[in-house]
């Protein structure tokens, strides 16, 4: 059978009636689900931006995909430490509880003597790391105190964050033995000074400001307290309404550095070689 006949036989016609099919009830059940959201502006808000980051998943634009244990040799089996109860599993948008465990895996591969996180919140992740690291490793975690504005330029989910932390009562690794680990840092993370994390940190968490300006800068400091072999792990990575972390990694990408975005998540990571 010629390529001409092939593409033109009734099966593949049929199958390609059923796709056009599927698309348009896609299409359309999407579009008035969205329309029913109408009078609840802030979940339409969050189910838009839902549906946004699974459609820039899909179509695999931006940064390379890879799975995790093509990334990390790893056992058969990992056993990792994980409160029920947080946020990242209780949200409504899934891929929050993909991106914790990949950090918890990621945390029990490695084994880092020393993490730095920069972005406290409510300290779940810190908490995270604690918990899946050895008894004698260190967390560090570094937010922006209540008293002190943003040097540096940053999107309305930043200040949102900025005031959600400023009303916490206390982060949730304070009441947890492996919260022991977890020193709390005050400070604009553009103005820190990193000098005394230089060539030390393990595993480092970016997780801070979302503007372009705040993820460059972030990183940078990152890259000089990295010792060989370590990890640096982006957070938000093809969400929409935090572009600039998009922004700024496929700019990295472009000057040489091998950064890979995890599937089904929203973590890009990154091996420090030198």
């Amino acid at each position: 059978m010629s390529f001409g006949k092939h593409l033109s036989s009734p099966s593949l016609l049929k199958w390609a009636s059923v796709g056009r099919a599927v698309l348009v009830s896609g299409l359309l059940s999407g579009n008035l689900a969205t329309l029913s959201l109408l009078r609840h502006p802030r979940t339409a808000v969050a189910y838009m931006q839902y549906a946004l980051f699974g459609w820039r998943m899909f179509k695999a634009q931006g940064l390379p995909q890879s799975q995790f244990h093509e990334l990390f040799s790893t056992a058969e089996n990992i056993t990792v430490e994980l409160p029920p109860s947080i946020s990242y599993l209780t949200n409504r948008d899934a891929n929050y509880a993909k991106d914790i465990l990949y950090l918890c895996l990621i945390t029990k591969i490695l084994l880092p003597e020393t993490v730095f996180e920069i972005g406290t919140l409510f300290g779940e992740t810190a908490f995270v790391f604690a918990l899946n690291t050895g008894s004698d490793a260190r967390v560090f975690t570094l937010d922006l105190p209540p008293d002190v504005s943003p040097s540096l330029s940053t999107t309305i989910v930043d200040d949102a964050h900025v005031s959600g932390h400023a009303q916490a009562l206390k982060s949730v690794f304070t009441t947890h033995i492996a919260g022991l680990k977890v020193q709390q840092l005050y400070g604009d993370s553009a103005k820190f000074d990193f000098t005394s994390y230089q060539k030390k940190v393990d595993l480092f968490f970016i997780d801070g400001a979302h503007s372009y300006e705040y993820v460059r800068s972030d990183t940078l400091n990152a890259l000089s307290c990295m010792r060989r072999g370590g990890v640096i792990v982006w957070h938000d990575y093809g969400r929409w309404g935090v572009n600039g972390v998009s922004r700024w990694l496929h700019e990295l990408a472009k000057s040489g550095q091998e950064i890979y975005r995890l599937p089904g998540s929203s973590l890009a990571i990154m091996k420090v070689v030198v």
